[in-house]
């Protein structure tokens, strides 16, 4: 099934519209996983260890999905 382009960008990232409707984007690696969502018209972005707590919880306005964007892919896991 394609992803839909009003939920997802070119590139595989969740559009403005997919995080306002709910989806969440996560990666795992083997110590560590991230996610960024939207909540309240906000953004948030959220780093931890496999099956624990997060570390690193920080949020952003519904006008800043570029500085959650930069956050997010700063992120290693």
């Amino acid at each position: 099934m394609a992803k839909e382009r009003k939920f997802y960008n070119k590139d595989g990232t969740l559009t403005h519209y997919g995080l306002a409707c709910g989806y969440i984007e996560r990666k795992e690696g083997k110590t560590h996983w991230k996610e960024m969502y939207m909540e309240h018209s906000h953004y948030h972005v959220r780093k931890g260890p496999l099956n624990g707590k997060f570390e690193l919880w920080e949020n952003f306005t519904d006008m800043e999905l570029t500085k959650a964007r930069k956050l997010y892919r700063s992120i290693k896991v």
